[in-house]
């Protein structure tokens, strides 16, 4: 089929001789500078290699996480801390007004549970105190909860205590003339006196009966009596007020009077929208990342305890779907940690929540800084895709380059020998190149 022209059959013919008639000087250089330039990209090759530039994706990352991780759990010790302190001035100024008024009832702090008319005043005398509070500190939401009810008659009164929940709907927003605030819990009454809007998710008083928080502080408090009020304040860990469905951590520290009587506890919120207002990473190579603040429990990550900040939460949160994370902690390296369903590479570090012996001293949190080994992998892919993809196209250009380089360097060789075919070498120009005015100064002697 091959030698059905003249054409194919001199292609096919010069495809046989091709190693028998050698090659060309241009073929030869050409070759020659092909072999060059991989030999020098391979050298580069093995020195970026050695050097730890295809890794250099991995090092930025953990540079970038560590920057990130330090200063989300600086922000929240200092924020949570400042939460802390003020909580307690809530509480000493709460004890100071109420036992005052008892006073004035001839009543003592003990006897409370036996007045519950009582109860409505207080909270309403008490009301201006805690929106005070609550526009003077960085949290959501500001609560006084009493050990007692307005209405013993009803059924479960036992779990059912009055008090006030007020929160912000804009915490991150600074506007101490107008805020916008929303009564969760407490009388109407006192919110209608108060300007204060009722929240759609609006309850007469607390419901404790799956909620562990109210009585572990007074628990604790009660088994902790000569500690100072300063030692005793809790922060629960990621919970839901019963009927609501925000995500809510609560600093909460008992109210104690003076004779030692704990007729209840105050404090503030933190919501998950303050929570991922506040500490969402700024890493922005990873749309994916996220912090968590979170509580530890033999070497495993309490996802259920905790707090996710992230610019797209949506896109991670389905990745959190197991209560425990183990981890894997690597000298100069990203961790990795490991749940059954996920994988996440990132960094974590303790941070303290509480003060020097304090009865919740032993609980351990962590703020950590993390991302799906799927995304963190895609990533570092790109990195190296675009190394690769660089030395693709500097070998490419160099081979245009020696391609052209051979024409040009050939072509004064090539041209002296086609006109002494066709001329007398003594009519052969100078051409300036030594070697081939030697050529043709021995064809004129010959």
């Amino acid at each position: 089929m091959h030698n059905s022209t003249p054409f194919n059959r001199v292609f096919w013919q010069r495809i046989k001789n091709l190693g028998k008639e050698g090659r060309s000087l241009r073929q030869r250089l050409f070759i020659f500078a092909i072999l060059f330039l991989m030999t020098l990209l391979a050298a580069v090759f093995v020195i970026l290699l050695i050097s730890g530039v295809f890794n250099k994706g991995d090092r930025e990352t953990k540079i970038l996480l560590e920057n990130e991780l330090n200063h989300i759990s600086d922000d929240i010790y200092k924020d949570y801390g400042s939460i802390s302190v003020k909580s307690v001035d809530l509480a000493k100024a709460l004890n100071k007004n109420i036992e005052k008024r008892l006073l004035d009832k001839n009543l003592k702090p003990r006897d409370l549970k036996n007045h519950p008319e009582t109860y409505h005043e207080i909270l309403n005398t008490e009301c201006q105190t805690l929106i005070t509070a609550l526009l003077r500190t960085k949290s959501s939401a500001v609560f006084l909860i009493l050990d007692g009810t307005i209405n013993p008659t009803l059924p479960n009164s036992d779990f059912s205590k009055a008090g006030i929940y007020i929160r912000n709907m804009e915490p991150n927003i600074v506007n101490l003339e107008s805020p916008y605030l929303h009564m969760l819990r407490g009388p109407t009454e006192i919110a209608k006196n108060n300007d204060i809007l009722i929240h759609s998710q609006w309850r007469m008083e607390f419901n404790i009966e799956d909620n562990a928080y109210f009585t572990k502080t007074i628990n604790v408090a009660k088994n902790n009596n000569t500690l100072a009020l300063s030692k005793l304040y809790y922060w629960c860990p990621n919970m839901s007020l019963p009927n609501t469905a925000d995500k809510v951590m609560l600093c909460l520290v008992p109210l104690i009077a003076s004779d030692g009587t704990i007729y209840g506890v105050c404090g503030f919120e933190i919501s998950a929208l303050l929570f991922k207002l506040s500490y969402s990473p700024d890493v922005s190579i990873y749309s994916t990342v996220f912090s968590l603040l979170s509580k530890t429990e033999n070497g495993q990550i309490d996802c259920s305890s905790s707090f996710m900040a992230a610019e797209y939460s949506a896109l991670v949160r389905n990745e959190l779907t197991d209560v425990k994370l183990s981890y894997q902690v690597k000298h100069n390296a990203i961790n990795k940690y490991i749940s059954s369903s996920s994988e996440f590479k990132g960094l974590h570090k303790n941070v303290t929540l509480y003060s020097d012996n304090s009865p919740y001293i032993d609980e351990e949190w962590v703020v950590s800084v993390m991302i799906p080994i799927k995304d963190y992998d895609r990533a570092l892919y790109n990195i190296n895709q675009r190394l690769i993809l660089l030395f693709l196209g500097l070998f490419i250009a160099g081979i245009i380059v020696s391609f052209w380089f051979s024409k040009f360097y050939i072509k004064p060789i090539t041209e002296t020998i086609s006109k002494m075919k066709q001329t007398k070498p003594a009519d052969i120009e100078k051409t300036n190149i030594l070697e081939i005015d030697e050529i043709g100064r021995a064809s004129c002697r010959e």
